[in-house]
């Protein structure tokens, strides 16, 4: 019985860290396609700065990432409910490895070597720390 209570809890973890992976990624994307298409903050008075915030609140994909911030903050609490501050901010670091590889399928960027094995770098860090 308490075999059966730690496997469903471990899954709950795991399913938590990837839902919290999963939105942290989603919400970079979705916030550097919203301020590409917005352009530049302006910095030449209040009232085209307030026109900047107003299409903010109303670019789809800005909004798409907050609502992915949200669920993110949710599930990232509930994993730290469950686990040791120490261990979960390790996992979190997955998304230096997430982040850039969708940045490449969705947004069509590039990863130059010294990215490649600095993300390779952080993967082994990660796992090492954590056995």
């Amino acid at each position: 019985m308490v075999q059966k209570l730690k496997i469903k809890e471990n899954l709950e973890i795991l399913f938590l860290f990837g839902l919290f992976i999963l939105c942290d990624t989603a919400t970079q994307i979705f916030l550097k396609k919203g301020a590409t298409n917005l352009g530049d903050m302006p910095f030449d008075g209040i009232k085209s700065l307030l026109a900047y915030i107003l299409s903010l609140l109303i670019n789809i994909n800005i909004m798409t990432g907050v609502f992915f911030v949200l669920i993110a903050f949710f599930s990232w609490l509930a994993i730290l409910s469950k686990i040791d501050l120490s261990k979960a901010q390790l996992i979190n670091c997955l998304a230096y490895v997430t982040v850039p590889l969708a940045s490449i399928f969705f947004l069509g960027e590039t990863i130059h070597v010294a990215q490649m094995f600095g993300i390779a770098l952080i993967t082994l860090g990660a796992f090492i720390a954590s056995v």
